[in-house]
């Protein structure tokens, strides 16, 4: 059997919205891009979570409604990254302030949420207690409505 020496790693870190990791090693192309779309719309609620490929070459940047002009400069400016802008079904923003809501309004069944990278809903954590007794995730969220898909999930917040 084989097992694991040294220490075990920790949790992901909780990256907040525009946060990303860098990974060393990799082309650092793509990251001085993340670093420039931060700043020029990291805090725009149509800017999304953006998702960089396993080889560090492509970037997905997902974006409700059409990127403004300065956005459309910046990714073309960056030769070295192929960049593929994926249109959301709901803005990422919004989504966010969904997710905090449903933390706090329903403190006993929703242990965590986050809006999904996607744009298409709301991940929701639900206390494994919890989903026992309501016979699964989706099943203990029927009381909880939203204007927005919910994705249940099984877990405690990491």
């Amino acid at each position: 059997m084989a097992t694991r020496k040294g220490p075990r790693p920790g949790p992901a870190p909780r990256l907040g919205h525009g946060e990303f990791v860098l990974y060393p090693g990799g082309p650092t192309a793509i990251y001085e891009l993340l670093e420039r779309l931060a700043e020029v719309a990291g805090d725009s609620p149509d800017c999304g979570t953006p998702g960089i490929s396993l080889d560090r070459k492509r970037l997905t940047v997902r974006w409700f409604g059409e990127p403004p002009a300065a956005v459309q400069r910046l990714l073309g400016e960056h030769p070295a990254v192929e960049v593929t802008v994926q249109q959301t079904p709901f803005r990422p923003g919004d989504l966010r302030v969904e997710a905090e809501r449903l933390v706090h309004a329903h403190p006993g069944v929703v242990a965590a949420a986050s809006a999904r990278p996607e744009g298409d809903g709301v991940e929701v954590l639900v206390p494994p207690a919890v989903a026992a007794a309501a016979g699964g995730a989706a099943e203990a969220l029927v009381a909880v409505t939203s204007a927005v898909p919910l994705f249940a999930e099984i877990g405690e917040p990491g």
